[in-house]
């Protein structure tokens, strides 16, 4: 069998309207699976100290959430306080549980989304419109579906993160958590704050893929490359062979620039963060939150509360560590993710 795939060159170096973009169809799903486990991981390890602050800052203040932990004063603050008081190993509370659950949604997020981004584009055109209204709509399905799996390990990982060294813990890890809110409240517990998972993680989904594809298309018009004064790429196009897949005939794709992803993923993670962090704040403390049985919380009410009781600026809360996380993170894994559609083409 030849080489699954070998980089083209081109003497027309700014010629690639001819090359289509890398569809589901031109993908192998093990060699795609596998490398998105493998570099999905790796960037999970080194983000997930943030998500511990990010998660504690944001149910800071709240009167429904048990707080174990002292006052941190912003991101930095929280850090200090939290290895001097609980250790290193607290950087990674829930660690584990969260892995187990990313690993699993995040193959079921990509996946769909490439599936159904290629099937919504067929027979639209190549419009910046179309795409935006497609990319959007294609990520907010793939959420959708993945928190399905998502929210009961999001439950189970926020609820050992909160817990500090002011009082016992009530859980011994993500395991127990699964066991102990199953055992009091059903499957119903697992799925607490769902809806408010899906109102605020259905929008950021469609607002980053949507930013982020027209913000490639824009890059891309602009010749972002040569404006920053880079060497220009002596390839543009990628082969797909025929030979796993014969109803898909063999033919080239764009082997499009990463500067460009890089940069797009930046755009995305600022843009999406900022708009939907109102939308986080209430998905956290009404998933974390302890409240009395006549009192049946939703997302209207605990927006309403947060700023009855501490203003609008507290729906802002975490923000920037939420944008030390999610910038970064969507710049390095949307990078990583398209080089690894380039590796697990047929």
């Amino acid at each position: 069998m030849s080489s699954s795939h070998t980089i083209q060159e081109t003497k027309e170096a700014h010629d690639t309207k001819t090359n289509k973009r890398i569809q589901w169809d031109d993908l192998d799903p093990k060699k795609y699976y596998f490398y998105n486990f493998l570099l999905g991981g790796s960037i999970d390890l080194l983000m997930f100290p943030l998500d511990v602050i990010r998660t504690r800052l944001q149910v800071q203040g709240s009167q429904n959430v048990i707080q174990s932990f002292p006052q941190y004063n912003g991101t930095f603050d929280g850090f200090k306080k939290l290895i001097r008081l609980e250790g290193k190993k607290a950087l990674y509370k829930g660690f584990l549980t969260s892995e187990c659950g990313y690993l699993c949604s995040r193959a079921i997020y990509f996946g769909s989304y490439e599936f159904v981004k290629q099937t919504f584009l067929k027979g639209r055109s190549d419009s910046d419109s179309d795409l935006l209204f497609v990319t959007t709509i294609s990520g907010g399905i793939s959420e959708a579906l993945a928190s399905v799996v998502w929210v009961p390990f999001d439950v189970a990982t926020q609820s050992v993160q909160i817990q500090g060294s002011l009082s016992a813990p009530k859980y011994r890890g993500g395991s127990d958590v699964f066991k102990k809110i199953y055992g009091e409240r059903g499957i119903r517990g697992l799925y607490k704050g769902f809806g408010a998972t899906i109102i605020r993680n259905v929008p950021y989904s469609g607002i980053w893929w949507g930013t982020y594809e027209i913000s490639k298309s824009k890059l891309t018009q602009f010749n972002i490359r040569q404006k920053l004064g880079l060497k220009e790429r002596s390839s543009h196009s990628l082969a797909v062979s025929a030979e796993i897949d014969k109803n898909n005939p063999s033919h080239e794709v764009e082997n499009e620039d990463p500067i460009i992803h890089f940069i797009s993923g930046f755009f995305a993670a600022v843009f999406a963060t900022t708009i939907t962090n109102p939308l986080d704040v209430a998905k956290t403390r009404l998933q974390t939150g302890v409240f009395p049985e006549n009192e049946k919380p939703n997302f209207y009410t605990i927006i309403k509360s947060t700023i009855r009781k501490e203003g609008i600026r507290a729906l802002w809360k975490g923000l920037v560590p939420s944008l030390l996380t999610s910038t970064p993170y969507s710049m390095i894994s949307i990078f990583l993710y398209e080089e690894v559609k380039k590796l697990s083409l047929k």
